[in-house]
C-alpha cells in the first residue's frame, strides 16, 4: 500500500506526491527519489518533459555543507532569482533514518512543514539532522488529507471506489440567465471621458518612473525601487499617493499592514459601494499588484538585484485600476454589489504571492465572502503591436468558467464599439489548459483557497512570448508598452466588473432594500419581546 496526495506542479497542473509505503504488512518504508522512477504516460496537452513529474522525498543531510546551504540559506544568496530556502518542505528526523527500501524503517518524524519564520531559531537549536524534503499536504476542514492505494501483484494501483476523476463542468444557459444582469443600468452608466487614454498614457509615465510623481505637498520621487524584498522600497510611497489619489474622488481606502523579513508591507484598498435598490454581501474585487520583479538580465550579468522598471509588469494593471475609479463611481448608481479596488503588493519572486496571501486570510478571520475577483496583470504588451488576442483566464470552478462567459459573449459583444481599439479576440483559457496563465499569478492563490477569479491579460503563456523580451528585465520600460491595446484591455476589464457588480443581484446573499429597512425597524420590537 502506499500514502500519497494530489498537490500543484508545474504549469498549474496536478501531480501527485509519493510518500511511503506500507511494506508486508508489517512497517513503512518512506520512498527515496534517488531509487525511483516514474514513467509519464498521462493523457495530456503537454509532452512528457513539460508534464509535472510526481514528487519523492527527497533526503538532505544537515552536515553536507550544499545540503545545510539549500535548506537554511537567505533568499537574497540564492544562485537565482526564483529560488528559496526549502526549510518549509522539510520533514525533520534523526541519524538513524534509512534511505534503503529494503531496511525497516525505524526512524522517528519529529517535526515537519515548519513556518519559514522559524528558520533561524530551528537551524540554531537544530537536533535532528536530516530533512525529508516533499510537499506537504493539502487540507480538509482543517485536516491534512492523504490516500491510501493498494499495488496488486503486478504493480497496478487499485483506487479506492468511492472517489472519482473530476472534470469541471461548463456552465449551463440557464447559470448563465440566472446571473445576468436585468438591465443594462451597467452599460447605460459606463463613460469613457475625454481624458482616459491621455491619463492612463501619463500616469504610465509617472509610475513606471519616466516621470517623477508628485504629491499634494509639491513632494516629488521617482519610483525606482519597487521590489518587496528591498529594505529601501518606494511601495508605501507610492501607496500614500495612491490614497491621495482616491480622496480627491471621495473614495475610502484602508491599508493592510503586515511585516515581512523586518520591513513594513502594505495592500492597499479602496472601496467604492454600491447604491441599487439591491444590497449584496458579496463584492466584485478588482486587483492589480503594484510591485515590480527583478531585472533577469542585470542579475545575469552583474549578480546584483535591481527591480525593473515594470511598466508592463505590473504598472499597465494599475493602470485599469486607477482610471476605473471615477468609471465605476458613476455605475455603482444602480449595482447591487460593491466593488473594491485591490493593490496588492509582494506578487512577484521573492516575495510569490505575499499580498495577496495576507489579504485573503484577512477574508477568513472576518468571514468576508466575496463575489468575484477580476485581475489584471501584463496587460500592455503585444508581440508586433499587432496581435489581437487578449486572454481571459478563469478558475478551476463552475462559478469562474460562468464569469468568463459573461465577461466573452455578454461584455465584449455590448461594449465593443465602444473600445478605443475594436479588432481585439479574447480568448477562453481553462484552468486546465496549457495556454493559460493564471497559475503564474496572484490567481493560483484564489483557486487555491477556492475562490471564484478571472485573469485578464495580453498574449503570455508558457508556451507563447514567455521568453521575449520586456519580461522580468530592463526592457519592461514604456517603449514596449502598446497604449492603444492596453487601454482598450483596461476597458474591457472595468467593463466586466461593472456588469459583476450589477450580476446575480437577486441571489441569496442579497437583499432589497426595502426589505432591509424593514427588518432593522422590525429589530427594537424584537427585542422588546424577547426580554418581555
Amino acid at each position: 500500500m502506499i500514502e500519497l496526495w494530489p498537490s500543484l506542479g508545474a504549469f498549474g497542473f496536478y501531480t501527485w506526491v509519493y510518500a511511503r509505503i506500507f511494506c508486508n504488512d508489517t512497517h513503512w518504508i518512506w520512498l527515496n527519489s534517488s531509487s525511483l522512477q516514474f514513467p509519464s504516460s498521462v493523457d495530456s496537452p503537454l509532452t512528457e518533459s513539460e508534464y509535472p513529474e510526481p514528487y519523492l522525498p527527497q533526503l538532505l543531510i544537515t552536515s553536507n555543507p550544499d545540503h545545510r546551504f539549500e535548506i537554511f540559506a537567505d533568499i537574497l544568496l540564492q544562485p537565482s532569482l526564483y529560488m528559496k530556502p526549502v526549510f518549509g518542505d522539510c520533514l525533520w528526523t534523526s541519524t538513524n533514518y534509512t534511505n534503503s527500501l529494503n531496511q525497516m524503517q525505524t526512524t522517528t518524524i519529529y517535526s515537519g512543514w515548519l513556518p519559514p519564520e522559524k528558520m533561524n531559531e530551528f537551524e540554531q537549536e537544530l537536533h535532528h539532522n536530516i530533512c525529508v524534503l516533499l510537499p506537504q499536504p493539502f487540507h480538509v476542514n482543517g485536516k491534512p488529507y492523504t490516500l491510501f492505494i493498494n499495488i496488486t501483484q503486478n504493480n497496478s494501483f487499485e483506487w479506492p471506489s468511492n472517489i472519482s476523476w473530476y472534470t469541471v463542468p461548463s456552465p449551463s444557459s440557464n447559470d448563465i440567465l440566472k446571473t445576468k444582469p436585468v438591465s443594462d443600468d451597467w452599460y447605460n452608466d459606463l463613460q469613457w471621458t475625454k481624458s482616459f487614454a491621455n491619463q492612463w498614457k501619463s500616469d504610465m509615465y509617472r509610475f513606471s518612473a519616466v516621470q517623477p510623481l508628485e504629491y499634494e505637498n509639491t513632494t516629488q520621487i521617482y519610483l525606482t525601487r519597487k521590489s518587496s524584498i528591498q529594505t529601501d522600497n518606494q511601495l508605501m510611497d507610492l501607496i500614500d499617493y495612491l490614497i491621495e489619489r482616491y480622496n480627491k474622488l471621495n473614495i475610502r481606502t484602508e491599508k493592510q499592514i503586515f511585516h515581512w523579513r523586518n520591513i513594513t508591507q502594505a495592500n492597499l484598498i479602496a472601496y467604492i459601494p454600491a447604491s441599487g435598490s439591491y444590497k449584496c454581501h458579496e463584492p466584485v474585487v478588482f486587483i492589480d499588484h503594484i510591485d515590480t520583479a527583478f531585472e533577469g538580465d542585470t542579475f545575469a550579468n552583474t549578480g546584483k538585484r535591481r527591480s525593473t522598471p515594470g511598466a508592463d509588469d505590473n504598472v499597465s494593471g494599475l493602470m485599469a485600476l486607477l482610471q476605473s475609479a471615477s468609471i465605476l463611481k458613476k455605475t455603482q448608481e444602480n449595482a447591487c454589489r460593491d466593488i473594491w479596488l485591490v493593490h496588492l503588493t509582494g506578487e512577484e519572486y521573492p516575495a510569490a504571492s505575499l499580498g495577496i496571501t495576507h489579504f485573503l486570510q484577512q477574508l477568513f478571520i472576518k468571514k468576508q465572502p466575496i463575489h468575484t475577483a477580476v485581475i489584471v496583470d501584463m496587460i500592455g504588451h503585444r508581440v508586433n503591436r499587432s496581435d489581437p488576442i487578449v486572454q481571459v483566464n478563469a478558475g478551476d470552478t463552475t462559478k469562474s468558467l460562468l464569469m468568463a462567459e459573461l465577461a466573452l459573449n455578454y461584455v465584449y459583444p455590448r461594449i465593443k464599439n465602444d473600445l478605443i481599439l475594436q479588432n481585439l479576440q479574447p480568448v477562453l483559457r481553462r484552468w486546465s489548459d496549457p495556454f493559460a496563465y493564471l497559475y503564474n499569478t496572484d490567481g493560483v492563490r484564489f483557486v487555491e483557497y477556492g475562490f471564484t477569479c478571472l485573469l485578464f491579460n495580453e498574449h503570455i503563456n508558457y508556451h507563447e512570448n514567455f521568453d521575449r523580451d520586456g519580461y522580468h528585465d530592463t526592457l519592461d520600460t514604456v517603449d514596449f508598452i502598446d497604449f492603444e491595446y492596453g487601454q482598450t484591455v483596461s476597458q474591457y476589464a472595468i467593463a466586466t466588473v461593472a456588469m459583476l457588480a450589477h450580476s446575480d443581484c437577486r441571489s441569496d446573499s442579497c437583499w432589497k432594500e426595502a426589505n432591509l429597512i424593514f427588518i432593522i425597524g422590525l429589530s427594537p420590537l424584537l427585542s422588546m419581546l424577547l426580554t418581555t
